[in-house]
């Protein structure tokens, strides 16, 4: 037998290499939101039969595609997909598709999330103009008359009937300035102590006044 025939017949004969095969399965996927899963689409390629080793890396695939996904919403399936297929690192493509009541779950729950930051600005807005009003300009009568006058430049003649006075007391008992409360913890302070020792703090706080260019705040305190 020829040299030609002899190759001819071994190739013939000899077994034929075993390629890839592809192994394609389904899973659901968490997303960011409970109870609302991505539908995937996995496939990956096997070089023998061995089912064990098929199925160990099917579980890790999975496993790790769904810690990926649980960082998305439904609505970002596209972002998904991408990120798993970029830094997959078993060599399987999935294919990430969201059902039409996972997509309507999830875009309500963000149009809560969304209503509800909206409202806590809108609450936190009206608390910091409330504390402005109470703090700066209703337990201040002289302020109080210039807001209000501000306010209604055509009723002058009301300014007279609106007790000032009273309403600043009035929030000064809810909750009274941080300045007036500072003056009547120092009030309080020099009252308990002796009169050397009080004649020494004014002295030294007129200097305080002083060195921040309000001398006139230290002839105030009046000390002999």
């Amino acid at each position: 037998m020829s040299e030609f025939w002899r190759h001819y017949l071994s190739r013939l004969w000899a077994r034929p290499k075993e390629h890839s095969q592809s192994v394609t399965f389904t899973a659901e996927l968490r997303s960011r939101h409970p109870y609302i899963a991505f539908d995937a689409t996995l496939r990956l390629w096997r070089q023998d039969n061995d089912e064990a080793a098929t199925w160990t890396t099917r579980q890790r695939i999975t496993e790790w595609a769904d810690q990926v996904t649980a960082k998305y919403c439904v609505t970002q399936a596209g972002n998904a997909e991408n990120e798993i297929n970029t830094r997959n690192p078993y060599g399987a493509r999935i294919q990430l598709t969201v059902s039409p009541q996972a997509r309507i779950a999830a875009e309500a729950i963000l149009k809560i999330a969304r209503e509800t930051a909206l409202e806590r600005l809108k609450q936190r807005a009206e608390l910091e103009r409330i504390h402005h009003l109470r703090e700066n300009i209703y337990s201040r009568p002289d302020v109080a008359r210039s807001y209000w006058l501000y306010h209604h430049p055509d009723r002058p003649d009301e300014l007279l009937t609106i007790r000032f006075e009273e309403i600043a007391e009035k929030f000064g008992d809810v909750g009274e300035s941080r300045s007036l409360v500072i003056a009547k913890v120092i009030d309080e302070f020099l009252g308990q102590i002796g009169e050397g020792e009080r004649r020494y703090l004014l002295t030294q706080l007129g200097q305080v006044f002083s060195s921040y260019n309000r001398p006139d705040l230290a002839e105030r305190l009046e000390v002999p």
